[in-house]
């Protein structure tokens, strides 16, 4: 096969996983927004949003190793 051939994509399903922050965010905020107060002062919503934040960059982990396992990461 010669050099500029391009090479196949292997398909990305893992990608998916990024929608789960999205999830998290837009979707389920009507229905968390009704809960109450969870520890004294501190709203949920707030205590949701702030856990959306540390399963977002999770998930963002998990699609970089698999990508960085597979091949698919350049390194600068």
């Amino acid at each position: 096969m010669p050099d500029d051939a391009p090479t196949p994509r292997r398909p990305r399903r893992h990608w998916w996983l990024l929608t789960i922050p999205f999830l998290w965010c837009v979707v389920a905020i009507p229905f968390v927004n009704q809960k109450a107060y969870l520890w004294g002062s501190v709203p949920f919503l707030l205590v949701w949003m702030t856990a959306g934040v540390i399963v977002g960059s999770i998930a963002i982990g998990v699609v970089f190793a698999i990508d960085t396992r597979n091949g698919d990461v350049e390194r600068v």
